[in-house]
């Protein structure tokens, strides 16, 4: 049975560091970012909402026709109605899943954000898409993720996460 592990938190939690370490234990990684910009988006400008939907939708597609144990669908998925979405999706899929919140401060994610260097996996938000989703961002109702500190080791954080499936 597949399990789908729903990363949601702030932009500069670690979503990404923590799935590309689960990736190396085996692993696949959904990232909505990357689908952004093989569509041609720059994620540090925001995706106009009418995009999403197609996002979501090529995401929904790569995480079944994945075929691993384990499936990291990494996005801030800020809302609770977004993270249950996912949820529903893995239970129609036949899938058991686990949502995981990486809690930061903000003093942690101003930090990050100051170190964010532009690459092929790493984007820096405009300051206006970085309000604007923190503002919409929903933390997880209680019970209804498995809390994971951002300001774990990757190591202490990957053990927390297998532990936990």
């Amino acid at each position: 049975m597949t399990d789908l592990l729903i990363l949601t938190g702030l932009p500069y939690c670690g979503k990404t560091t923590l799935a590309r370490a689960l990736e190396q234990d085996g692993a696949a990684v959904v990232e909505l970012d990357h689908i952004n910009r093989e569509r041609g988006f720059r994620i540090e400008d925001g995706v106009p909402m009418a995009e999403w939907p197609e996002t979501i939708r090529q995401a929904g597609v790569r995480v079944a026709e994945s075929g691993a144990d384990v499936v990291v669908l990494s996005w801030v998925n800020p809302s609770e109605r977004d993270r249950q979405r996912w949820r529903d999706f893995a239970v129609a899929q036949g899938m058991r899943h686990l949502t995981v919140y990486l809690l930061a401060d903000q003093e942690l994610l101003d930090e990050r954000r100051s170190a964010a260097v532009a690459g092929p996996d790493r984007h820096v938000l405009s300051d206006e898409v970085l309000q604007r989703v923190q503002r919409r961002f929903q933390v997880p109702v209680d019970g209804s993720a498995l809390v994971v500190e951002a300001s774990w080791s990757t190591q202490k954080q990957v053990k927390v996460v297998t532990a936990a499936l």
